[in-house]
């Protein structure tokens, strides 16, 4: 298999930012990509290299853009004012600070924490007007339609807009409006946006990301909820992925966690040196 695949990309929080490792060397290898199907924040980054730019400096432009933002992130990386405790569970998990340090602490009236105006000038900056039909390879971006309750792959439209649908995680950035209809992330329902695809989409090739799992004896109800929940998406993504011809999982990432902002240009690096050697040991040889 050298050719033609369709790339599932995904991964949780600032995760995602690890796949312009992934695409830096599938491109350096001279694996043809058809189509990439993305969710979450890997949107930007496979929009980003399917336009041209730079990759390189992407990951440095996202990593100032964290540090900018830092206070506005609620302290993301140091996680000040939990118990220890919680900021274990906070580090491992981003539906356990997802309830504790948003939705259980914040007004629940408003439609989300965070506003479009801290990444608009940017994303106009890097797409402009650019079309989902100028990309190469083309690309599908997950999200999910609170019209109609479906996931769905949006291939048409303004890539601004598609990339903050795949992006649009519920609670913490508001929904995107599209032709009449509003869309979020589908990432937290399952990092890996499988679901919608089929034989016709074959090889396809998913590219897991895994996550920390917390071995810790619960001790609230909110942990006990966010356990099961993280439990459901687990086993979701397990199922999903046996639609895959091929998993590509990075083990080399298990150590990052969802919100390792500081860590980016690391993520990056280990995901590319992941990719480059499981190619070179025949991951993309014919079976």
């Amino acid at each position: 298999m050298t050719s033609g695949i369709t790339l599932v990309l995904g991964g949780l929080g600032v995760k995602g930012i690890a796949h312009a490792g992934t695409l830096q060397a599938l491109s350096t290898r001279g694996i043809e990509v058809c189509r990439i199907v993305v969710g979450g924040i890997a949107g930007g980054i496979a929009a980003h290299a399917a336009l041209g730019g730079n990759l390189d400096s992407l990951v440095s432009g996202l990593s100032s853009l964290f540090e900018r933002n830092n206070a506005r992130l609620w302290g993301m990386e140091r996680l000040s004012g939990p118990p220890v405790g919680e900021r274990r569970l906070a580090v491992a998990s981003l539906s356990y600070f997802l309830r504790e340090r948003l939705f259980c602490r914040m007004n629940l009236a408003r439609e989300s924490v965070l506003g479009w105006e801290i990444v608009d000038a940017d994303l106009e900056r890097m797409f402009g007007e650019a079309r989902a039909s100028d990309l190469r390879p083309r690309i599908a971006f997950a999200a999910f339609d609170l019209t109609t309750w479906e996931e769905v792959l949006l291939e048409e439209g303004r890539v601004v807009d598609l990339v903050k649908a795949a992006a649009a995680f519920p609670g913490l950035l508001p929904p995107v409006r599209i032709d009449g209809r509003q869309y979020v992330s589908s990432t937290l329902f399952c990092e890996l946006p499988l679901g919608p695809l089929g034989d016709a989409d074959r090889p396809i090739v998913a590219v897991d990301i895994p996550g920390r799992v917390s071995r810790e004896r619960p001790t609230s109800l909110l942990e006990v909820l966010t356990l099961a929940d993280e439990a459901r998406g687990d086993a979701l993504k397990r199922l999903r992925l046996e639609k895959a011809d091929h998993v590509l999982r990075l083990d080399g990432l298990a150590s990052f966690h969802w919100g390792s902002y500081r860590r980016i240009p690391q993520l990056v690096l280990r995901a590319r040196e992941d990719v480059l050697e499981k190619i070179d040991a025949g991951f993309f040889r014919p079976t």
